[in-house]
C-alpha cells in the first residue's frame, strides 16, 4: 500500500517543477526553440513544432497532476516529457556533445551545458511521478491535519532540493569549464 501523502506531495512537486519549466520556456521561446534546435535531432523545419508541443505537453501534464481523476495520466505524460528530454541529453552526449544549452527552462542565463547530471536529475523527477501512477494501490486511511503538514512541509522540502541540485549541476558545470 502506498501512503497517500506520497501520491499528493511526489504529484504538487513534479507538477510545480514541470509548470515553473514550462513558464520559463514560454517566456523566453525563441531560446528554447534554439535550445531544441542546438540538440541537432530534428529537421529544421520541425523545430518550432516540436518546441510548442513539448511545452504543450509540459504544461498539461503539470495541470493534470494536480487533479486527482487525471493524475495517473499527467503522470504517464510527465514520464513521457522526461524521458523525450533525457534522450535527447542521452544522444548528444554519446556524440560528444556536451557544451549545449540544455534548454531545461528558466533562461536568466545559459546554462553549462549537458552533462550526464542532469540525466541522472530527470531519473529522480521519474521516480516523482511512479506513486501517481500507483495511485490504485493507496491506502484508504483518513487524512488528518498533520497529513497537510506533511504534504506541504514534502512538497516544499522536494522543490527545494529540485532548485538546489540545478544549481550544484550548473555550478560543477561551469567549474569544470574553468
Amino acid at each position: 500500500m502506498i501512503d497517500p501523502i506520497l501520491i499528493y506531495a511526489g504529484s504538487a512537486a513534479l507538477a510545480g517543477i514541470l509548470l515553473s519549466g514550462a513558464i520559463g520556456k514560454l517566456a523566453s521561446f525563441a531560446r528554447f526553440e534554439n535550445a531544441t534546435a542546438g540538440y541537432a535531432l530534428l529537421p529544421a523545419n520541425w523545430v518550432r513544432p516540436f518546441a510548442a508541443l513539448f511545452i504543450a505537453a509540459e504544461l498539461c501534464s503539470g495541470m493534470m497532476l494536480l487533479v486527482p481523476t487525471t493524475r495517473a495520466g499527467g503522470a504517464a505524460l510527465a514520464m513521457a516529457v522526461l524521458l523525450l528530454a533525457s534522450a535527447g541529453i542521452v544522444a548528444n552526449l554519446l556524440r560528444g556533445r556536451r557544451d549545449i544549452d540544455c534548454g531545461c527552462g528558466g533562461f536568466t542565463e545559459k546554462t553549462g551545458g549537458l552533462s550526464w547530471w542532469l540525466v541522472l536529475r530527470n531519473s529522480l523527477l521519474l521516480a516523482l511521478a511512479v506513486p501517481a501512477l500507483l495511485a490504485h494501490y493507496a491506502s484508504a486511511r483518513s487524512l488528518s491535519w498533520v497529513d497537510a503538514l506533511t504534504f506541504f512541509g514534502t512538497t516544499l522540502a522536494v522543490l527545494g532540493l529540485y532548485f538546489c541540485l540545478n544549481q550544484l549541476i550548473d555550478s560543477h558545470q561551469r567549474i569544470q569549464k574553468t
